[in-house]
């Protein structure tokens, strides 16, 4: 059996990468991944909608929340009278209200899309488990789709379970302080409120940056959550400028697109919009993050360690080279221990226990 949409096919190799081909600039590199790829990512983008669903479920209340907290006077019955008063034409049959409730169940889905998509509110183990998957694509190597994806699921199980519970709370919290500074005047200054809301913007700006990095980080490094979290703050602030190009990218995806198809309002594009989300819009933005950030994390930590490992073997080479020089010709050397030739192999952090995979 050939597999079903390629999840159980553990025999079908992909088109192979020359080693003699000239390296490609990253936005040729990314797209021809893409291309190479593109199949496999449909795929893993059904099996992350399928698996995270209660998530997604989760994300949609968030959605009607954060909408109704952040937009008090965005109602039904507002939203109908605006649509009324602007002259805007119905097919017979329905009402303005009906039309104003199916546009906030619109807005209400896009926006718990983007929240599962920007990594706030998602299923921490299938994240990482399709982070793995699409981060071996990003640094062109081959992976089994569902056993990877298993295996890293379990592998990564506490700390994604950990770290998308923090993101949870994080994003509530975050909501619940701008809606605050927006109603609120703070010591009778609309100073210091705007400022407040500004701070409160900047920060839930970098949150969302430094989830680009997080689940790269974790399936590819041996690093403890406040390891993580601090790396991730130093790439979101280092890395400003094209972090803000991919967040808008990000965007643009999760949230520009199908809501262009949503709001044209023919039943061709309702369909359309529904599977950009089922098959393509996730698979396609965290290779487009994992892609990025997997060339931040080579450039900053990989690569440092191996430059720390290859010191470390050139100094113990010359080391050897030494004591077989100041050993006399009948004396016999002492034979050192295994474990003391083992190094930590460091990043950006202190200490860390060095790449995983």
């Amino acid at each position: 059996m050939a597999g079903f949409f390629g999840l159980f096919d553990y025999t079908k190799e992909g088109k192979g990468v020359y080693p003699d081909e000239p390296p490609k600039g990253p936005i040729a590199g990314f797209f021809t991944i893409l291309g190479r790829k593109f199949w496999k990512i449909c795929t893993i983008n059904l099996m992350y909608v399928i698996f995270s669903l209660p998530a997604l479920l989760l994300a949609f209340l968030g959605a009607m929340y954060i909408t109704q907290v952040l937009l008090p006077g965005l109602t039904l019955e507002t939203l109908a009278k605006l649509f009324e008063e602007s002259g805007y034409t119905l097919q017979e049959g329905i009402t303005f209200e009906a039309f104003a409730a199916s546009q906030m169940v619109i807005v209400y889905f896009v926006l718990g899309m983007m929240l599962t998509g920007l990594s706030l509110i998602i299923a921490g183990p299938v994240h990482a488990g399709v982070t793995y998957l699409l981060r071996n694509y990003s640094r062109e190597e081959h992976a089994f789709v569902w056993m990877d994806f298993k295996e890293q699921a379990r592998k990564n199980l506490k700390q994604s379970l950990i770290s998308s519970l923090i993101s949870f709370l994080v994003t509530a919290v975050f909501t619940v302080n701008f809606a605050f500074y927006s109603t609120t005047a703070v010591l009778g200054s609309d100073i210091l409120r705007i400022f407040l809301q500004t701070l409160v913007v900047v920060l839930f700006f970098l949150w969302c940056v430094m989830q680009m990095y997080l689940y790269p980080m974790m399936v590819t490094f041996n690093l403890s959550l406040k390891q993580l979290y601090r790396n991730c703050l130093l790439f979101s602030i280092f890395r400003l400028p094209l972090n803000i190009l991919i967040l808008l990218l990000s965007l643009i995806i999760l949230a520009v697109i199908p809501t262009v198809l949503f709001f044209m309002g023919y039943s061709i594009t309702m369909l359309l919009g529904m599977l950009w989300y089922v098959f393509i819009a996730f698979g396609l933005n965290m290779l487009l993050t994992n892609f990025f950030a997997y060339r931040g994390l080579d450039k900053y930590m990989i690569q440092k360690i191996k430059a720390a490992e290859e010191m470390n073997e050139e100094t113990e080479e010359a080391g050897d080279t030494r004591e077989e020089s100041e050993t006399e010709p009948d004396a016999i050397p002492d034979e050192g221990s295994a474990d003391d030739d083992e190094k930590s192999k460091g990043g950006l952090v202190e200490s860390p226990s060095g790449v995983n995979r």
